[in-house]
């Protein structure tokens, strides 16, 4: 059951009306693969900041669209900032960032540095790693203590609130990810400033200046309260933050920022600081998302006197919880991504507009909120569809970076790092996202551009990178559910209309002969998996399933099946 559709690689309009022209653009200085967001000299903080869509592209039809659409030849005026080689971050909460990246006899876990690399070499870019979370918020540092970390992370043991401390080895384990440069957070929800104090001069002592992006202050602020948050043990007042409102959060946020500073020599002057960190609201509380600890309020507070704010970070959850049967509602549409991820466009927009030297990131992200793993939702094919599509359409609106939350009891994980509990080391199906979103962004020295495309399709999504003023790759996500046992797998079959200069396509494909409810041991990207086996190098050949096709009068037709992404590479 095949549809055919005929798609040229337009570009979803961005004017304010129908007949608005493209024009075109040259591209500026380009990043250096050491050079990342909010840095001085590129990145973000350019002043020739050149802007992001500015409202929904949608996959509605239009009411004038025909089959027919001219193909951008060059990169559009309108189209997004370019794409730092570190877009693809990592984040590991406190504690289960010993397991990941070392051995239970002590080694470095060169499965997790295999799988980092599979990552990062497609695109040049440096691993930028953010250790957080709740945990360390509410936690100590003691000196005395000779375990990196207490208590272990386990598959089966939740993040322990208020009860987990760290000792000076732990410091010592950022030397086992070689090129990482880190996000530390200290807490805020301690209200003894000197435990923040101590977490961050330890940390700079043992890490050096050099390889920290910046100290976060605090986690997730917006859900601190007079009786604790939410699952914890009356985690309150005196010994901890109460409920925060604008000022009192800015307040507290510039203290402890102060007192970090005048304890500490090395600390750069202006921005060294990550803030913010607010948590996603889900639920009837949805909306929230958009406006609890206001960033244009916070700013007009004073949270950033004295320039310190080097970023700006929250955190995304796609849903509650989900099961088996939620996948296709819970992860599976386009339109739900965007329109969580578009509450987040107020806070781009006044940074690009008030702050262009300050990114705007998503500094902890997971698909869902389930209080144990649910593996048959959290770590399948759908879910790995949906980590694409969310990663390229935040492209398209401007967020800089986004950190992927590793949690050893997490259901959301790209990889289980080592053996625990009843589950042996393996490769979930959410890592498969990555190398797709990293050979998107391609290794193009911070060239790269992308730009949502019309697919006249509600749940099939497509997106473009340009690069130094031409298309270069396209990536079309077919939501459309399928699983094996449903029948014969429908596809839609899209005629791309190419520029005249493009002769051949490659076809990429992501996908599993399961279905939407695969895992990874039966997904491939490319051909390729990445295994335990492996030791998380890359398998080639395991599936023949790309493709080189030749373009005809400026055009080609690629196939897409249900719950599967392709990437297309215009030669």
């Amino acid at each position: 059951m095949s549809k055919h559709f005929y798609l040229s690689i337009g570009l979803i309009s961005l004017a304010t009306t129908a007949s608005a022209a493209l024009t075109h653009d040259e591209e500026g200085p380009l990043l250096g693969a050491d050079q990342g967001y909010g840095s001085e000299p590129h990145g973000w903080g350019q002043d020739d900041y050149e802007g992001c869509q500015e409202q929904h592209p949608g996959h509605a039809r239009r009411q004038d669209a025909g089959s027919h659409i001219e193909v951008p030849s060059s990169t559009p005026a309108d189209a997004c900032p370019r794409v730092d080689p570190d877009f693809i971050g990592f984040a590991f909460e406190e504690a289960s960032f010993v397991r990941y990246v070392q051995n239970d006899d002590g080694s470095v876990n060169q499965f997790s540095l295999n799988l980092i690399d599979a990552i990062m070499s497609r695109t040049g870019g440096k691993p930028i790693i953010r250790l957080g979370g709740t945990s360390p918020d509410y936690g100590r540092f003691i000196p005395s203590q000779e375990e990196p970390a207490l208590p272990v992370a386990e598959v089966y043991n939740y993040q322990d609130i208020g009860g987990t401390s760290i000792g000076p080895s732990y410091w010592d384990l950022t030397d086992l990810v070689p090129d990482a440069v880190y996000v530390i957070q200290v807490p805020l929800a301690v209200t003894n400033v000197s435990e923040s104090v101590l977490w961050a001069k330890t940390a700079i002592e043992s890490i050096g200046i050099d390889r920290i992006q910046a100290l976060e202050v605090g986690n997730e602020p917006d859900l601190y309260a007079d009786n604790g948050p939410v699952g914890t043990r009356g985690l309150g007042p005196p010994y901890y933050q109460g409920t925060l409102t604008n000022e009192t959060y800015t307040g507290n946020f510039t203290k402890y920022v102060r007192a970090i500073k005048a304890a500490i020599d090395d600390i750069p002057k202006k921005h060294f600081f990550q803030a913010f960190d607010t948590s996603s609201h889900l639920g009837a509380d949805a909306l929230a998302t958009g406006y609890i600890l206001d960033v244009e309020t916070n700013f007009e507070l004073g949270i950033n006197k004295g320039n310190n704010i080097e970023s700006v970070a929250g955190h995304y959850y796609q849903t509650d919880g989900g099961q088996y049967a939620d996948l296709e509602t819970g992860l599976m549409q386009h339109s739900a991504i965007a329109n969580r991820l578009d509450l987040y466009r107020k806070f781009i927009v006044y940074l690009r507009d008030n702050h262009p030297k300050i990114p705007y990131i998503i500094s902890e992200i997971g698909n869902s909120l389930n209080p144990t793993h649910a593996y048959d939702y959290q770590a399948t094919l759908g879910s790995a569809l949906w980590q694409v599509d969310l990663q390229l359409y935040a492209m398209t609106i401007g967020i800089a970076r986004i950190n992927w939350q590793q949690i050893m009891h997490s259901g959301y994980d790209m990889w289980l790092p080592v053996d625990s509990g009843n589950y042996t080391r393996t490769v979930y199906s959410n890592f498969y996202a990555m190398p797709f979103v990293a050979d998107f962004i391609g290794k193009s020295g911070g060239a790269t551009r992308a730009a949502q495309l019309e697919t006249e399709q509600e749940n099939i999504v497509a997106y473009a990178a340009f690069v130094r003023d031409k298309p270069k790759r396209v990536a079309i996500v077919n939501f459309d559910f399928w699983d094996q046992g449903d029948g014969a797998r429908p596809s839609t079959t899209f005629t791309l209309e190419v520029p005249s200069g493009v002769k051949k396509v490659k076809v990429e494909v992501l996908s599993s002969p399961e279905g939407a409810h695969a895992s990874g041991d039966s997904m491939t990207y490319a051909g390729s998996q990445w295994t335990s086996e492996s030791e998380g190098k890359e398998v080639e050949g395991v599936r023949d399933d790309s493709q080189t096709l030749k373009v005809k009068k400026g055009k080609v037709d690629v196939e897409v099946f249900n719950s599967q992404a392709v990437l297309v590479h215009l030669r």
